[in-house]
Protein backbone atom coordinates (compact mmCIF):
# COMPACT_ATOMS: atom_id res chain seq x y z
CA UNK A 1 0.00 0.00 0.00
CA UNK A 2 1.48 3.06 -1.02
CA UNK A 3 2.18 6.17 1.98
CA UNK A 4 -0.40 8.70 1.82
CA UNK A 5 1.17 12.42 0.44
CA UNK A 6 0.66 13.62 3.78
CA UNK A 7 2.90 11.66 5.93
CA UNK A 8 6.03 12.40 4.39
CA UNK A 9 6.68 10.69 0.99
CA UNK A 10 5.69 14.36 -1.17
CA UNK A 11 7.50 16.62 -1.55
CA UNK A 12 7.28 20.44 -0.14
CA UNK A 13 4.29 22.19 -1.03
CA UNK A 14 4.65 24.68 -3.67
CA UNK A 15 2.18 27.23 -2.67
CA UNK A 16 4.80 30.18 -2.61
CA UNK A 17 6.86 29.39 -5.96
CA UNK A 18 8.62 31.94 -7.58
CA UNK A 19 10.49 29.89 -10.22
CA UNK A 20 11.23 31.43 -13.45
CA UNK A 21 12.42 30.09 -16.68
CA UNK A 22 11.06 32.48 -18.87
CA UNK A 23 14.44 33.44 -20.27
CA UNK A 24 16.22 29.79 -20.63
CA UNK A 25 20.20 30.04 -21.33
CA UNK A 26 23.01 28.15 -21.10
CA UNK A 27 25.95 28.69 -19.50
CA UNK A 28 27.63 30.02 -22.58
CA UNK A 29 24.35 32.40 -22.89
CA UNK A 30 22.95 30.16 -26.00
CA UNK A 31 19.36 29.51 -25.54
CA UNK A 32 17.96 26.16 -24.29
CA UNK A 33 15.08 24.68 -25.59
CA UNK A 34 12.34 25.00 -23.42
CA UNK A 35 10.26 21.38 -22.84
CA UNK A 36 7.31 20.90 -25.20
CA UNK A 37 4.27 20.73 -23.66
CA UNK A 38 0.85 19.08 -24.54
CA UNK A 39 -2.28 20.45 -22.51
CA UNK A 40 -5.46 17.86 -22.19
CA UNK A 41 -8.74 19.33 -21.85
CA UNK A 42 -11.90 17.25 -21.55
CA UNK A 43 -14.85 19.75 -22.57
CA UNK A 44 -18.40 18.64 -21.43
CA UNK A 45 -19.29 15.73 -19.52
CA UNK A 46 -20.76 12.49 -20.46
CA UNK A 47 -24.65 13.02 -20.26
CA UNK A 48 -25.47 10.27 -17.53
CA UNK A 49 -25.27 9.27 -14.12
CA UNK A 50 -25.23 11.61 -10.69
CA UNK A 51 -22.28 14.03 -12.47
CA UNK A 52 -24.48 14.76 -15.22
CA UNK A 53 -26.19 18.12 -16.72
CA UNK A 54 -28.37 17.02 -18.83
CA UNK A 55 -29.51 20.48 -19.55
CA UNK A 56 -27.58 22.00 -22.00
CA UNK A 57 -28.36 25.62 -21.60
CA UNK A 58 -25.67 26.51 -18.97
CA UNK A 59 -23.44 25.23 -21.67
CA UNK A 60 -24.30 27.87 -23.94
CA UNK A 61 -24.57 30.85 -21.51
CA UNK A 62 -21.62 29.42 -19.29
CA UNK A 63 -18.76 27.91 -21.49
CA UNK A 64 -16.28 27.17 -19.48
CA UNK A 65 -13.89 26.26 -22.58
CA UNK A 66 -13.64 30.10 -23.41
CA UNK A 67 -12.09 31.69 -20.72
CA UNK A 68 -9.71 28.09 -20.07
CA UNK A 69 -8.58 28.51 -23.72
CA UNK A 70 -7.87 32.19 -22.72
CA UNK A 71 -6.37 32.20 -19.67
CA UNK A 72 -3.90 29.16 -21.26
CA UNK A 73 -3.00 31.77 -24.24
CA UNK A 74 -2.67 34.86 -21.91
CA UNK A 75 -0.28 33.12 -19.41
CA UNK A 76 1.91 30.57 -21.56
CA UNK A 77 3.78 33.21 -24.27
CA UNK A 78 7.04 31.49 -25.22
CA UNK A 79 6.41 28.22 -24.18
CA UNK A 80 6.03 25.56 -27.05
CA UNK A 81 2.92 23.75 -26.31
CA UNK A 82 -0.88 22.42 -28.10
CA UNK A 83 -3.27 21.98 -26.56
CA UNK A 84 -6.26 18.78 -27.03
CA UNK A 85 -9.70 18.50 -26.27
CA UNK A 86 -11.97 15.53 -26.42
CA UNK A 87 -15.00 17.30 -27.08
CA UNK A 88 -18.27 15.66 -25.33
CA UNK A 89 -20.58 18.63 -25.86
CA UNK A 90 -20.81 18.73 -29.71
CA UNK A 91 -22.41 22.20 -29.49
CA UNK A 92 -22.08 24.23 -32.71
CA UNK A 93 -21.25 27.32 -30.35
CA UNK A 94 -18.24 25.42 -28.77
CA UNK A 95 -16.44 23.86 -31.80
CA UNK A 96 -16.84 27.95 -32.98
CA UNK A 97 -14.88 28.69 -29.74
CA UNK A 98 -11.93 26.23 -29.87
CA UNK A 99 -11.67 26.52 -33.55
CA UNK A 100 -10.97 30.23 -32.93
CA UNK A 101 -7.54 28.89 -31.17
CA UNK A 102 -5.04 27.94 -34.12
CA UNK A 103 -3.32 26.07 -31.40
CA UNK A 104 -6.31 23.60 -30.40
CA UNK A 105 -7.12 20.19 -31.76
CA UNK A 106 -10.19 18.93 -30.96
CA UNK A 107 -11.34 15.30 -31.30
CA UNK A 108 -13.71 13.53 -32.31
CA UNK A 109 -14.20 14.78 -35.75
CA UNK A 110 -16.76 17.44 -36.99
CA UNK A 111 -18.71 13.99 -38.13
CA UNK A 112 -18.73 12.72 -34.72
CA UNK A 113 -20.22 16.04 -33.42
CA UNK A 114 -23.05 15.81 -36.09
CA UNK A 115 -24.11 12.48 -34.66
CA UNK A 116 -23.54 13.78 -31.78
CA UNK A 117 -26.00 16.49 -32.02
CA UNK A 118 -28.19 14.19 -34.14
CA UNK A 119 -28.62 12.04 -31.10
CA UNK A 120 -29.66 14.48 -28.71
CA UNK A 121 -33.41 14.73 -30.66
CA UNK A 122 -33.93 10.98 -30.27
CA UNK A 123 -37.10 10.91 -27.95
CA UNK A 124 -36.50 8.01 -25.93
CA UNK A 125 -33.90 7.70 -23.18
CA UNK A 126 -32.55 4.36 -23.45
CA UNK A 127 -31.77 4.02 -27.41
CA UNK A 128 -30.11 7.71 -27.09
CA UNK A 129 -27.84 6.41 -24.48
CA UNK A 130 -27.25 3.24 -26.17
CA UNK A 131 -25.74 5.58 -29.02
CA UNK A 132 -23.91 8.42 -27.09
CA UNK A 133 -21.27 5.77 -26.11
CA UNK A 134 -20.62 5.91 -30.15
CA UNK A 135 -19.29 9.70 -29.34
CA UNK A 136 -18.90 10.49 -26.03
CA UNK A 137 -16.33 8.98 -23.17
CA UNK A 138 -16.47 9.83 -19.44
CA UNK A 139 -13.64 12.77 -18.37
CA UNK A 140 -11.12 10.09 -17.19
CA UNK A 141 -11.22 7.55 -20.54
CA UNK A 142 -11.18 11.00 -22.61
CA UNK A 143 -8.28 11.65 -21.27
CA UNK A 144 -6.58 8.07 -21.99
CA UNK A 145 -7.83 8.50 -25.14
CA UNK A 146 -6.41 12.04 -25.85
CA UNK A 147 -2.92 10.70 -23.67
CA UNK A 148 -2.61 8.07 -26.62
CA UNK A 149 -2.94 10.57 -29.48
CA UNK A 150 0.41 13.15 -28.05
CA UNK A 151 3.20 12.79 -30.49
CA UNK A 152 6.27 11.66 -29.40
CA UNK A 153 7.84 15.04 -29.62
CA UNK A 154 5.92 16.44 -26.78
CA UNK A 155 8.14 16.14 -23.54
CA UNK A 156 5.35 16.78 -21.07
CA UNK A 157 1.49 16.11 -20.48
CA UNK A 158 -0.74 18.69 -18.37
CA UNK A 159 -4.20 18.03 -17.91
CA UNK A 160 -6.14 20.63 -16.75
CA UNK A 161 -10.58 21.07 -16.77
CA UNK A 162 -11.95 23.48 -18.68
CA UNK A 163 -13.46 25.33 -15.36
CA UNK A 164 -9.37 25.31 -13.92
CA UNK A 165 -6.60 27.41 -15.85
CA UNK A 166 -3.60 29.53 -15.08
CA UNK A 167 -3.89 33.15 -13.02
CA UNK A 168 -0.08 33.53 -13.44
CA UNK A 169 2.93 33.67 -16.07
CA UNK A 170 4.84 31.09 -14.99
CA UNK A 171 2.54 28.46 -14.67
CA UNK A 172 4.12 25.89 -16.53
CA UNK A 173 7.47 27.28 -15.32
CA UNK A 174 5.88 26.31 -11.74
CA UNK A 175 4.49 22.87 -13.10
CA UNK A 176 7.97 21.73 -15.58
CA UNK A 177 10.36 23.07 -13.14
CA UNK A 178 9.48 20.86 -10.01
CA UNK A 179 9.52 17.40 -12.41
CA UNK A 180 12.61 18.83 -14.31
CA UNK A 181 13.84 18.89 -10.21
CA UNK A 182 12.77 14.92 -10.14
CA UNK A 183 9.26 15.50 -8.79
CA UNK A 184 7.61 12.71 -10.83
CA UNK A 185 4.14 14.58 -10.98
CA UNK A 186 2.96 17.94 -9.99
CA UNK A 187 -0.28 20.11 -9.68
CA UNK A 188 -3.46 20.52 -7.90
CA UNK A 189 -3.50 18.62 -4.78
CA UNK A 190 -6.52 17.79 -3.76
CA UNK A 191 -6.87 17.40 -0.05
CA UNK A 192 -10.31 19.07 0.86
CA UNK A 193 -11.90 15.73 1.28
CA UNK A 194 -9.42 14.02 3.28
CA UNK A 195 -9.99 11.27 5.14
CA UNK A 196 -12.87 9.98 2.94
CA UNK A 197 -11.14 10.56 -0.10
CA UNK A 198 -7.17 9.80 0.44
CA UNK A 199 -5.40 13.35 -0.82
CA UNK A 200 -3.85 13.31 -4.16
CA UNK A 201 -3.23 15.44 -7.33
CA UNK A 202 -6.10 16.30 -9.56
CA UNK A 203 -6.15 16.61 -13.12
CA UNK A 204 -7.73 19.71 -12.60
CA UNK A 205 -3.95 20.60 -12.92
CA UNK A 206 -1.61 17.69 -13.27
CA UNK A 207 1.41 17.78 -14.84
CA UNK A 208 4.18 14.70 -15.94
CA UNK A 209 6.64 13.21 -18.73
CA UNK A 210 4.84 12.43 -21.23
CA UNK A 211 7.30 9.28 -21.39
CA UNK A 212 6.82 8.69 -17.66
CA UNK A 213 2.73 7.97 -17.65
CA UNK A 214 3.39 6.09 -20.91
CA UNK A 215 6.21 3.20 -19.22
CA UNK A 216 3.70 4.33 -15.98
CA UNK A 217 1.23 1.93 -17.59
CA UNK A 218 -1.54 3.35 -15.30
CA UNK A 219 -4.79 5.46 -17.02
CA UNK A 220 -6.58 7.80 -15.80
CA UNK A 221 -9.20 6.14 -16.13
CA UNK A 222 -8.43 2.44 -15.83
CA UNK A 223 -10.65 0.42 -13.47
CA UNK A 224 -12.03 3.76 -12.13
CA UNK A 225 -14.91 1.91 -10.76
CA UNK A 226 -13.45 -0.63 -9.11
CA UNK A 227 -14.09 0.68 -5.49
CA UNK A 228 -10.13 0.74 -4.29
CA UNK A 229 -9.62 3.07 -2.04
CA UNK A 230 -6.53 5.07 -3.39
CA UNK A 231 -8.70 4.35 -7.00
CA UNK A 232 -12.12 6.70 -6.16
CA UNK A 233 -10.31 10.27 -8.81
CA UNK A 234 -8.69 10.66 -12.19
CA UNK A 235 -5.04 11.17 -11.17
CA UNK A 236 -5.31 9.79 -7.79
CA UNK A 237 -4.00 6.08 -8.96
CA UNK A 238 -1.72 7.63 -10.84
CA UNK A 239 -0.36 9.73 -7.76
CA UNK A 240 -0.53 6.75 -5.20
CA UNK A 241 0.96 4.13 -7.81
CA UNK A 242 3.97 6.53 -8.54
CA UNK A 243 4.35 6.70 -4.46
CA UNK A 244 4.39 3.28 -4.48
CA UNK A 245 7.25 3.11 -6.46
CA UNK A 246 9.28 5.49 -4.27
CA UNK A 247 9.05 8.54 -6.68
CA UNK A 248 7.81 11.88 -5.11
CA UNK A 249 4.82 14.15 -5.73
CA UNK A 250 5.08 18.27 -5.71
CA UNK A 251 1.76 19.56 -4.45
CA UNK A 252 0.46 22.61 -5.45
CA UNK A 253 -1.53 23.28 -1.81
CA UNK A 254 -4.53 25.39 -1.75
CA UNK A 255 -3.40 29.26 -1.23
CA UNK A 256 -6.33 31.11 -1.08
CA UNK A 257 -6.69 34.09 1.40
CA UNK A 258 -10.68 34.02 0.72
CA UNK A 259 -12.39 30.79 0.67
CA UNK A 260 -16.07 30.85 0.33
CA UNK A 261 -15.98 27.16 0.24
CA UNK A 262 -14.01 24.17 0.61
CA UNK A 263 -13.94 22.98 -2.91
CA UNK A 264 -15.31 25.23 -4.91
CA UNK A 265 -12.97 28.42 -5.88
CA UNK A 266 -10.15 27.45 -5.29
CA UNK A 267 -6.42 28.74 -6.04
CA UNK A 268 -3.70 26.21 -5.96
CA UNK A 269 0.01 27.55 -5.76
CA UNK A 270 -1.17 30.70 -6.39
CA UNK A 271 -0.97 29.72 -10.42
CA UNK A 272 -4.16 27.57 -11.05
CA UNK A 273 -7.93 28.41 -10.50
CA UNK A 274 -10.30 25.54 -10.10
CA UNK A 275 -14.03 26.45 -10.17
CA UNK A 276 -15.39 23.12 -9.00
CA UNK A 277 -18.37 21.24 -11.30
CA UNK A 278 -18.41 24.17 -13.24
CA UNK A 279 -19.31 21.95 -16.43
CA UNK A 280 -21.49 19.86 -14.12
CA UNK A 281 -23.77 19.57 -11.09
CA UNK A 282 -22.47 20.48 -8.04
CA UNK A 283 -21.70 16.75 -6.36
CA UNK A 284 -19.35 16.07 -4.06
CA UNK A 285 -18.54 13.10 -2.06
CA UNK A 286 -18.11 14.69 0.97
CA UNK A 287 -20.51 17.28 1.01
CA UNK A 288 -23.80 17.69 3.02
CA UNK A 289 -25.40 20.60 1.79
CA UNK A 290 -26.00 20.39 -1.52
CA UNK A 291 -28.45 23.41 -2.28
CA UNK A 292 -25.68 25.55 -0.57
CA UNK A 293 -23.06 24.29 -3.14
CA UNK A 294 -25.49 25.03 -6.03
CA UNK A 295 -25.76 28.53 -4.66
CA UNK A 296 -22.01 29.29 -4.11
CA UNK A 297 -20.74 27.88 -7.69
CA UNK A 298 -23.77 30.02 -9.13
CA UNK A 299 -22.12 33.43 -7.74
CA UNK A 300 -18.28 32.42 -8.31
CA UNK A 301 -19.41 31.16 -11.50
CA UNK A 302 -20.87 34.25 -12.48
CA UNK A 303 -18.05 36.56 -10.80
CA UNK A 304 -15.68 34.38 -13.35
CA UNK A 305 -17.26 35.47 -16.27
CA UNK A 306 -18.46 38.84 -15.20
CA UNK A 307 -15.00 39.69 -14.48
CA UNK A 308 -12.10 36.91 -13.53
CA UNK A 309 -8.91 38.95 -12.27
CA UNK A 310 -11.20 40.68 -9.97
CA UNK A 311 -12.41 37.03 -8.79
CA UNK A 312 -8.92 36.08 -8.67
CA UNK A 313 -7.96 39.36 -7.03
CA UNK A 314 -10.62 38.72 -4.35
CA UNK A 315 -9.70 35.32 -3.50
CA UNK A 316 -5.90 36.23 -3.10
CA UNK A 317 -7.06 39.08 -0.66
CA UNK A 318 -5.55 41.70 -3.02
CA UNK A 319 -8.98 43.18 -3.62
CA UNK A 320 -11.94 43.92 -1.51
CA UNK A 321 -14.53 41.00 -1.11
CA UNK A 322 -17.49 42.52 -2.60
CA UNK A 323 -19.13 39.28 -3.66
CA UNK A 324 -21.29 38.85 -1.14
CA UNK A 325 -21.03 35.50 0.44
CA UNK A 326 -22.75 34.70 3.69
CA UNK A 327 -20.92 31.25 4.07
CA UNK A 328 -17.77 32.76 3.64
CA UNK A 329 -15.05 30.62 5.86
CA UNK A 330 -11.87 31.99 7.11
Amino acid sequence: MANRPDEGSAAAPNSDATVSMSEPASTDGSPVRRPRVAILIVNGFARKGRWSRPDLSNALTYPWIEPCLKQIERHSRGWDYEIFVFDNSHLKQHRALMRAHPSVHVFPSGLAALLGRAIRRIPMARPRRALEYLVQRPHPLALDYLAARVPAEFDYIVTLDTDSFPVRDDWLDVLVSECEKGAAVAGVYREEMAPKINPFVHVSGLCIKRQELRELEVSFGKDLQRGDEYNQEPGQKITYELLRRGRTIAPLKRSNEVNYHWVIGGIYGDVIYHQGAGSRNAIFHTSNDRRNDERIGAMLRDAAFEDLDHLIAVLRGQATDDLSASSQQS
